[in-house]
């Protein structure tokens, strides 16, 4: 076993600082109203960046629940609307067709 180089000091400094546990709680409580605010204050920056969000998301979801709806009513209009152009064309071919037949 090797000797130290140094002597080691004659007093070796301690804390002595003697502590009362009720200051401590106190001093919790002062610090957590300043926390509070920090968290109000930062929610109240970050809800319109949420409430944007929010809407892009509802947007976004409104139109895929949709869309298959809405690829089905336009495909049943489209038809109705083919039906109806070629039941007047042929309406009044007809029309334009008797009048010549019975000349």
């Amino acid at each position: 076993m090797t000797t130290p180089s140094r002597p080691l000091p004659r007093f070796i400094p301690t804390l002595t600082e003697v502590v009362d546990p009720a200051s401590l709680n106190s001093t919790a409580r002062l610090a957590k109203p300043e926390v509070e605010t920090l968290i109000d204050q930062v929610q109240r920056q970050v809800q319109p960046i949420f409430e944007r969000r929010l809407q892009e998301e509802f947007e976004r979801l409104v139109r895929s629940l949709v869309a298959k709806q809405w690829d089905d009513v336009r495909a049943r209009l489209q038809n109705e609307m083919d039906m109806m152009v070629r039941q007047s064309v042929l309406d009044a071919l007809d029309k334009q067709a008797s009048p010549d037949a019975t000349k």
